[in-house]
């Protein structure tokens, strides 16, 4: 377990997704398999010594072409996050480049608050 609010915000992050979504989280572009989330690192500010703001940007990447079909399923994925209330701000819609192959997938902000 980590011992400090940053990395608890993370694995905090990581283990809501999961479960949220059925998704594998990945940190690490090589290891992508859709369908999954690609998790970057966050960025943070301090309001205070104590409480900070950690800002999320992650990938939910789908699989098939970029039709309806496709669409359904990421803006599902991206409900069941919604619902998590782990303060999704922002998403759009993008093509991921994997070896080659394009998938559908959506980018999405979070930003939570974390403390010891």
């Amino acid at each position: 377990m980590p011992d400090n609010m940053f990395n608890q915000g993370y694995d905090d992050l990581v283990t809501k997704l999961g479960t949220a979504t059925g998704l594998t989280i990945v940190d690490d572009p090589r290891n992508i398999n859709p369908p999954c989330i690609l998790l970057q690192a966050p960025s943070f500010q301090m309001h205070t010594n104590v409480v900070a703001e950690m800002q999320f940007q992650l990938t939910v990447i789908g699989f098939g072409p970029g039709n309806r079909n496709a669409l359904k399923q990421l803006l599902e994925l991206a409900d069941k996050i919604r619902e998590t209330k782990l303060g999704l701000t922002v998403g759009r819609p993008v093509v991921q480049q994997i070896g080659g192959a394009e998938y559908p997938a959506y980018e999405l902000s979070i930003s939570t608050k974390v403390g010891p």
